[in-house]
């Protein structure tokens, strides 16, 4: 069973992932590269930014610790990061490759993306009019050996 604060923090999670959802599908709307394909993608991100906003939430009730103090067999205290901080760079990660599969960052421009159709209109595909020039044949034929 969950204790009352879980259940805060649950309601919090999903009003932002629903937000999130929101938010991503408008982006991906006004940029026309939203289609029915990349639903599943679309999900498992929110399930990576719901996992990624609990750790978060839970890492700032705790105040951000850094580091936590561990006791090892040997009875010497050391200071090791602190589980969440580690979760929350992990997760933060997969939330950004996530998007950058979605396209919804500035590193998948400049990669091959899928979007929602085709960009090349017919009347925009015609064929070039001049023949290409084979630079090396011309080249060859002046220079070669006549005879």
């Amino acid at each position: 069973m969950a204790t009352k604060k879980q259940k805060e923090l649950m309601k919090i999670v999903d009003v932002k992932v629903n937000d999130e959802k929101k938010r991503v599908l408008d982006v991906m709307n006004k940029a026309g590269i939203y289609t029915l394909t990349l639903d599943p993608l679309l999900e498992s991100y929110l399930d990576t930014f719901e996992i990624y906003t609990t750790m978060y939430l839970r890492w700032r009730d705790l105040g951000f610790p850094e580091t936590q103090k561990y006791t090892n067999k040997a009875k010497a205290t050391n200071k090791s990061k602190h589980p969440l901080a580690q979760q929350v760079e992990v997760w933060s990660d997969k939330k950004l490759k996530a998007l950058e599969k979605l396209g919804l960052t500035n590193k998948s421009f400049s990669t091959t993306r899928i979007i929602g159709g085709s960009s090349a209109k017919s009347d925009e595909v015609t064929k070039p009019t001049e023949p290409v020039v084979d630079e090396l044949a011309e080249h060859r034929k002046k220079w070669g050996k006549k005879g």
